[in-house]
């Protein structure tokens, strides 16, 4: 009979051992990419990602549950850089983008989630997502000599922590979890890219009887280009396929007007593409928009039959 017992205290020791064993949670957090951003297009952007949650009991516990608290403690908005440069976003819990993601620390609200014990098995697991968004009207942020820029912001150590704790029935509030268990680094980030948009006026050189005189006008081009991103504009040949001799056509044909567009108000450089003595007209971009003016003159001539007379010219711009 002592040999029974001395076996029977034995069983139940090691069962008490056990129900020692501890229960933990890991969170492992994938990074948050906005991919290519242009903006001058003055566009939010988003983008999404995720948190990995594990929790691990013993085979026998009183504590099936456990309440997790993923802690972000950087300030909102938070703002990535390339130097000293910074484009500002930020993160959020939700797909409307209405509740940042917080902190018990400093008083906001984390991303929280619940998980048990399966029925068999000693570990859980979830995925929760997190939602990232560019803030929008940000054209003056800049790229770096004339490439690509990749901003970025880093989370580490105690600016990412993950509070738990395990309950029988009623939940913990991430309000009451401030012991840090671990953390869960990660890096959101995004490509700044050269981008320019462009758009034109008319060159008007209005009506004339004769052209015993020259005549001038002046147009537009609006270049909106990348902050810092070089750029170069020309302007074709048009109808007459010679850019160092435009020629305004008659409709319906039968006539033709020589004429010229310069970069200075002289008009003494031909704007083209570069050839047959011609130039481009260079700049940077600011990421606002910019006004250049596009000089027109009609040289005296033999005048040609009365009518309308046009050309369309197609203005590139390089970056």
């Amino acid at each position: 009979m002592k040999r029974l017992g001395y076996a029977l205290l034995l069983c139940l020791l090691l069962l008490v051992g056990g129900r020692a064993h501890a229960q933990s949670c890991t969170a492992t957090a994938s990074p948050v990419s906005f991919g290519n951003v242009s903006p001058i297009t003055g566009a939010s952007v988003a983008a999404t990602g995720t948190v990995g949650i594990t929790c691990t009991w013993p085979a026998v516990t009183l504590t099936p549950f456990v309440q997790v608290c993923l802690n972000l403690s950087v300030a909102s908005p938070r703002f990535m850089s390339d130097g000293s440069n910074t484009m500002q976003y930020d993160l959020y819990q939700d797909n409307a983008h209405s509740l940042a993601w917080g902190s018990v620390s400093n008083g906001t609200t984390p991303i929280s989630a619940q998980l048990g014990k399966p029925a068999l098995g000693t570990s859980a697991s979830t995925t929760v997502t997190y939602y990232g968004l560019i803030a929008a009207n940000q054209p003056t942020v800049p790229s770096v000599n004339n490439g690509s820029t990749v901003y970025s912001q880093s989370f580490s150590g105690s600016q990412v922590s993950l509070n738990y704790g395990f309950y029988t029935l009623v939940a913990p509030s991430c309000a009451s979890l401030t012991t840090s268990n671990g953390s869960f680094p990660f890096t959101a980030s995004a490509t700044v890219v050269n981008n320019c948009l462009i758009s034109a006026s008319d060159v008007s050189f209005g009506t004339a009887g004769v052209l015993r005189s020259s005549l001038t006008a002046t147009g537009s081009i609006s270049a909106t280009c990348t902050n810092g991103d070089a750029f170069r504009i020309s302007l074709n040949s048009g109808s007459s396929g010679n850019v160092a001799a435009r020629a305004l056509q008659r409709q319906g044909g039968g006539g033709a007007v020589n004429y010229q567009l310069y970069t200075d108000s002289a008009r003494s450089i031909p704007w083209g593409d570069g050839t047959a003595g011609t130039s481009m007209v260079t700049g940077t971009g600011s990421g606002n928009a910019q006004a250049i003016s596009v000089y027109g003159m009609v040289p005296a001539q033999a005048t040609p039959a009365p009518g309308n007379y046009s050309d369309t010219i197609t203005a590139t711009i390089v970056f």
